[in-house]
C-alpha cells in the first residue's frame, strides 16, 4: 500500500521536472503573421531533412586505375561507318602486329546505300552530332550524372529508314557489325579496292580504279569497343568528314583502355578510347 501511495507522487514530480519554464497560456497571443512564420520555418526544416537524406543515400563515385593483365582475351570493336564509294570499289580490314590473317577477326556486313541522307536522316544525324559534341566538351562536369542515371542510348532507336527513293545506283557503302581482335597495337582501315588475303597479311586490289572513283568522305554513326555500358562516351560517334580531293585520306589514332563499371544499375567490363 505504501508503494502505491508514493508512485503517483514520483510520476507527478517527473512530469513537473522542466529545465525550461513554460509561459502560461494566458500570456500567449496567436497572430496570422506568427502562424505564417511558423509554417515557413517547419517547411524549411522539412526541406533540409529531405535534402540530407537524399545526399546521404546518393551514390558516390570512386575511380581506380590498375594495369590490365589480361592479354589472352579479345577486344570487341563495334562499327557502323558509311563511305562515299560503292561497295565494289572499297574494302575494310584489320591488321595487327601479330600479322594474323584478317579473316580470323570476323567480317563486317556491307550494305550498298546512298551517301546523301534524306531529310529525316539528316535531322537525326545532326542532332546526334550536336549531342555528342556537347557531351565531349562537358564530360568532366556531367560525368557523375551520366554514370549515375545509367544512360546507354541517348540517341534514340537509331538512324531512321530512308523515306525517299533514288533512280541511280547506290554511290556509297555502309560497313557495320562487330570484330574481335587481339589486345595489341593494330590498324583498322577502309581503303580502295577489295581485300585479297594471303598467309602473312593481305592486299587491296585497286588497279582498276580511276581517279574519280576515289572519295573517302565518310560518316561514322558508331565506333565503340566492348559491350554497351552506361556513362561511356564514344568520341567518334556522329563524326562526318567530306573530302575535297579524290585522294584525301583520313587517319584516326586511338588509345583504348579497359573499364570496369560497378554501379547500382550496371556491373560489367567495357572499354573507353580517346583520340590522339
Amino acid at each position: 500500500m505504501l508503494r502505491q501511495r508514493r508512485k503517483p507522487g514520483v510520476l507527478n514530480a517527473v512530469k513537473e521536472l522542466d529545465s525550461f519554464p513554460k509561459v502560461p497560456s494566458s500570456y500567449v497571443e496567436t497572430t496570422a503573421s506568427g502562424g505564417t512564420f511558423s509554417i515557413i520555418i517547419f517547411s524549411l526544416i522539412a526541406v533540409f531533412v529531405v535534402s540530407e537524406i537524399v545526399y546521404y543515400s546518393a551514390t558516390s563515385y570512386k575511380f581506380r586505375y590498375d594495369v590490365d593483365t589480361d592479354s589472352t582475351s579479345t577486344l570487341k570493336i563495334n562499327i557502323d561507318i558509311t563511305v562515299a564509294m560503292p561497295c565494289s570499289a572499297v574494302g575494310a580490314d584489320i591488321l595487327d602486329v601479330t600479322n594474323q590473317n584478317a579473316e580470323k577477326f570476323g567480317q563486317l556486313h556491307e550494305e550498298p546505300t546512298y551517301y546523301e541522307l534524306s531529310t529525316r536522316q539528316r535531322i537525326y544525324f545532326d542532332t546526334m552530332k550536336h549531342i555528342n559534341t556537347y557531351l565531349r566538351e562537358e564530360f568532366h562536369s556531367i560525368q557523375e550524372m551520366l554514370w549515375g542515371y545509367g544512360f546507354t542510348n541517348i540517341y534514340g532507336t537509331g538512324m531512321p529508314a530512308r523515306d525517299s527513293h533514288h533512280d541511280k545506283h547506290p554511290d556509297a557503302c555502309r560497313f557495320y557489325g562487330s570484330l574481335h581482335v587481339n589486345k595489341v597495337a593494330g590498324n583498322f582501315h577502309i581503303t580502295a579496292g577489295k581485300s585479297i588475303p594471303y598467309p602473312r597479311g593481305h592486299a587491296h586490289l585497286s588497279a582498276f580504279l580511276t581517279t574519280k572513283d576515289y572519295n573517302f568522305s565518310h560518316r561514322i554513326e558508331k565506333l565503340s569497343f566492348g559491350d554497351i555500358a552506361p556513362g561511356i562516351i564514344n568520341p567518334l560517334d556522329a563524326e562526318e568528314k567530306i573530302a575535297k580531293q579524290n585522294y584525301h585520306l583520313y587517319q584516326y589514332y586511338l588509345q583504348v583502355v579497359p573499364t570496369v563499371v560497378n554501379t547500382s544499375k550496371y556491373s560489367g567490363t567495357t572499354y573507353q578510347y580517346s583520340m590522339c
